[in-house]
């Protein structure tokens, strides 16, 4: 390797020079490079006894120190630096920190290609060539210190060596046959500094060189103390401002090529993976498997409630959450989100040639390879399942490969059956006589074999791989060890928030019994049972509600007897039910639900439920003791006589009331805590993993491709037509007629 000469211009800044000087000598060879201190006139009578003190201390080094007899400015200054060299030079700010094998990696660059003229490392401060966020100051990360930052830099960097229109001068490496052939920087147009360095880069250009970015080093450069900025007679601003205007007279191709690059960031890549690893440094890695997720879960289904409620507690335990979901939009993509301190969004999206539609996955290729890339990309620690509808089984096959912690946990029936809650037609089908699996799974899926058995035989395959399996209550415990008697499964309730309400003073003034169904009314909800009483129930007495949305339309519209409230938020549940008198809460889920957030928010509004004996839902009343259960499955008369008999038994009624005076809800805290003493057991990171988002952005990119192939298979007809007429004569004649008829 050539011997370098580090050349820094110093004017007062007494202790931003100790600590860069310091820092040179912490991490430089100066037995074969060597360090030239440049004192320019400091008024601070501290500066110049200091830097002979680093001479005199350092007497087996090769520090040189030089006295400007007056002030001359900064580029007067780094021209006497470079003129007393002979060698290849490093400009370097007194402001600067530099950081482990610094100078070996910007000659590495340097000498990567014949043609490089000027190199330039990372910075938190230098304009282009600063990260994690582009053109602005930057604070080093708060979790680790600049040896660390820049050792991750270092380790994540795939050293492209990104060409730049210029470089930046805080610190730039600059070529000692550049220097012979160009010359040395213009002190005459740029005496006071701002526009030298990029001056000097553009001739380089013109002579055929290039300017490269050293993406695998990172200098810490304070910015607020610099050389340029203690000189300036003129406002920071004004010079700026002028000098821009000499550049854009003397190099306009270059410095548009300049703007042009602000613009479009071509270095997104490598800020990006820098970004990404600042914000997973020494944290836990955990991938979330949904069936579905919208960042506003205001409404939606009670997994992504609880996967919501777990990335809380993350957030504050040193846990990155992944979460990957299906885009409901379109099933055959899917999106990673991240959610972490200082992130909280969308982070890439794939597109797959999965089949969502009518078709039982068990594996599918371009899944397969996104989950790897997912895997590889972030190094997941933890693999939680929440769901595989619409996903495969392939998460798991290559989480064991990579000895990832895996759990399921179990929210519904889709693993013992594809139907997801085993309701044929309206009914269970353990207690429906006329059930046909194979007539219920064609409807669904389209499948015309009878794949039961094989389902349960691969799910169970597949729920054995993982360390642990969880279920929300004991009775889903019970229907899947019906299927998989010998399969070892853990109960841990969903804890809660609680909700604040007010009572309701007019509630006394009331007549009627109001009895409400709360939530997505769907079949498999119970809107059959809904519909039917509604028409059946004659007694006047009896208003029904409905609070929630239906994917049934004649449930939208309000009768004598009914009320349609439409959707409500997460948290108002309780106090709607309370501003509205509901009396009593009707759960008729046709199949055993396996926890249900919504008869906790009932419960929170101390209001007394009415359900099938099946189910947690069903379990969980006549544990608690606050509501009634009837035998299912039930005709609709025995159902209105039944809230007929708790309406009229009002000591009973007021008896389940007292009940919710002793009952004590399950907090979000406890199951927080279970769960951040369950991740646990992944040890911590010790900023040893790192973040690649150029294999996930490869990937992603790639996945765009069957976009366009699709694309081109459903209209390359058309635009294979439509080429073929524009290379035509006759439309080569209309476009000369067209430009003959517009110049007239």
């Amino acid at each position: 390797m050539k011997d370098v000469d580090i050349i820094v211009p110093i004017y007062n800044a007494y202790d931003y020079t100790v600590e860069c000087i310091k820092s040179i000598l912490n991490t430089t060879d100066l037995n074969k490079n060597t360090l030239v201190l440049i004192n320019d006139k400091s008024p601070d009578e501290k500066i110049l006894p200091m830097l002979y003190n680093f001479k005199n201390e350092n007497q087996d080094k090769k520090i040189v120190v030089i006295e400007n007899e007056q002030n001359m400015g900064f580029v007067k200054t780094v021209n006497r630096g470079m003129s007393y060299s002979s060698n290849d030079v490093i400009l370097l700010n007194s402001d600067t920190e530099v950081t482990k094998n610094w100078i070996e990696k910007l000659q590495d660059a340097a000498y990567s290609n014949p043609f490089v003229a000027t190199v330039t490392p990372l910075t938190n401060n230098g304009t282009i060539c600063s990260v994690p966020n582009f053109g602005v100051d930057n604070e080093l990360p708060k979790n680790m210190n600049l040896e660390s930052y820049a050792e991750m830099i270092e380790k994540i960097s795939k050293s492209r060596y990104p060409e730049l229109t210029t470089g930046n001068g805080f610190c730039l490496y600059i070529k000692r046959n550049v220097i012979d052939e160009l010359g040395l920087f213009d002190d005459v147009t740029f005496g006071k500094g701002y526009g030298e360095e990029n001056d000097f880069c553009y001739r380089a250009l013109d002579h055929g060189y290039t300017n490269i970015l050293c993406d695998n080093t990172f200098i810490y450069h304070k910015g607020t103390q610099s050389f340029k900025k203690e000189n300036l007679t003129e406002t920071r601003a004004a010079l700026i401002e002028s000098h821009m205007k000499l550049l854009r007279e003397k190099h306009p191709i270059y410095v548009q090529k300049t703007d042009n690059f602000i613009a479009n960031n071509p270095l997104r890549d490598i800020q990006e993976n820098i970004d990404i690893n600042i914000k997973l440094y020494g944290k836990r890695r955990i991938l979330y498997l949904v069936n579905e997720w919208e960042e506003n879960m205001e409404m939606t289904g009670g997994t992504s409630l609880h996967i919501k409620d777990l990335i809380e507690k993350n957030l504050e335990s040193k846990i990155a959450s992944f979460v990957l979901a299906p885009d409901k939009f379109d099933l055959t993509r899917f999106k990673l989100y991240l959610y972490t301190e200082g992130c909280s969004r969308e982070i890439a999206n794939f597109k797959t040639d999965i089949q969502n539609y009518g078709q039982i996955n068990y594996t599918n290729q371009t899944y397969e390879k996104m989950i790897k890339t997912i895997f590889d990309s972030f190094k997941i620690d933890i693999l939680h399942v929440h769901h595989f509808l619409f996903q495969t089984f392939d998460a798991i096959y290559e989480a064991k490969k990579r000895g990832i912690y895996s759990i399921i946990t179990l929210h519904d029936l889709y693993m013992s059956c594809p139907s997801i809650n085993m309701v044929y037609k309206d009914k269970f089908c353990e207690v429906d006589k006329d059930k046909d699996c194979s007539k219920c799974l064609n409807l669904r899926y389209g499948v015309n074999s009878d794949i039961l058995a094989n389902w349960r035989k691969t799910c169970k395959n597949v729920l054995e791989k993982f360390d642990r399996i969880i279920v929300p209550s004991e009775n889903t415990k019970k229907q899947y060890n019906k299927v998989y008697k010998d399969l070892q499964i853990e109960v841990v309730e969903h804890g809660v928030k609680l909700i604040e309400t007010k009572a309701n003073l007019e509630k006394s003034q009331k007549d009627t019994f109001d009895i409400a169904f709360v939530g997505a009314m769907a079949i498999h909800k119970g809107s059959n049972i809904l519909k039917s009483l509604i028409k059946e129930c004659n007694n006047p007495k009896i208003k029904i509600h409905l609070f929630g949305k239906s994917e049934d339309e004649s449930l939208h519209q309000n009768q004598s007897n009914y009320i349609f409230h439409g959707k409500y938020k997460r948290g108002e549940l309780p106090q709607l039910l309370i501003d509205n008198n509901i009396d009593l809460v009707c759960m008729f889920t046709p199949w055993p639900e396996t926890y249900s957030y919504t008869l906790t928010e009932c419960y929170m509004a101390k209001i007394p439920v009415l359900a099938f004996d099946i189910g947690a839902v069903g379990d969980r009343i006549k544990q608690d003791k606050l509501g009634w259960t009837i035998e299912y499955p039930q005709d609709t008369k025995r159902i209105i006589s039944k809230i007929e008999e708790i309406m009229q038994n009002k000591e009973e009624y007021a008896k389940i009331r007292k009940e919710f005076e002793n009952y004590k809800f399950k907090t979000i805290e406890e199951m927080q805590n279970y769960y951040e003493d369950l991740y646990k057991i992944v040890p911590e990171k010790e900023g040893k993993d790192v973040a690649d988002m150029y294999l996930l952005k490869d990937f992603a990119r790639q996945t765009m491709e069957i976009d366009f192939m699709q694309y081109m298979a459903l209209y390359g007809h058309v635009v294979h037509r439509y080429e073929k007429m524009r290379a035509s004569k006759l439309w080569k004649i209309a476009k000369k007629v067209k430009a003959f008829l517009k110049g007239k």
